[in-house]
């Protein structure tokens, strides 16, 4: 998909007061000379708030040069209903050309399934770490 194809679709109903902390949620660190993409959803438990953090993300993602991006999605104790789950397969889709790696901690039981679908869907290669220090080593 050509990179003018990044878009996010249309607003959704937010819930009072937490689009600060959604914008917050997605920023640019560094790690030994890497800039890496890191978005936390960790302990969200809205779907509006979970698509929020993505759709912030992808519209960082999308201003960068194709397979320049390295990004880290924290999902520890968050939420995912079959809405949020629709949002992240468009947004990780039309953010693939962006991307050279992309690492998911916080995956456990059901949502290795839920991660599955998103590559199958995607086709983007996401590995899977147990913290956020190992994703940013293995990004390094």
């Amino acid at each position: 998909m050509a990179a003018g194809a990044c878009r996010t679709t249309g607003p959704r109903p937010r819930n009072e007061g937490t689009e600060q902390e959604t914008t917050n949620r997605v920023k640019w660190i560094e790690h030994k000379d890497k800039r890496i993409l890191f978005e936390n959803m960790s302990g969200l438990r809205d779907s509006t708030d979970i698509c929020d953090v993505s759709d912030n993300s992808t519209a960082l993602i999308c201003k960068q040069p194709e397979s320049s991006v390295l990004l880290i999605t924290d999902v520890t104790n968050a939420y995912y209903n079959p809405y949020a789950v629709n949002r992240l397969k468009e947004n990780t889709k039309v953010t693939t050309p962006h991307m050279k790696a992309h690492v998911v901690v916080g995956i456990t039981g059901l949502m290795r399934v839920v991660l599955h679908s998103v590559v199958i869907f995607t086709g983007q290669d996401i590995k899977m770490c147990d913290t956020v220090e190992e994703a940013k080593e293995w990004l390094a």
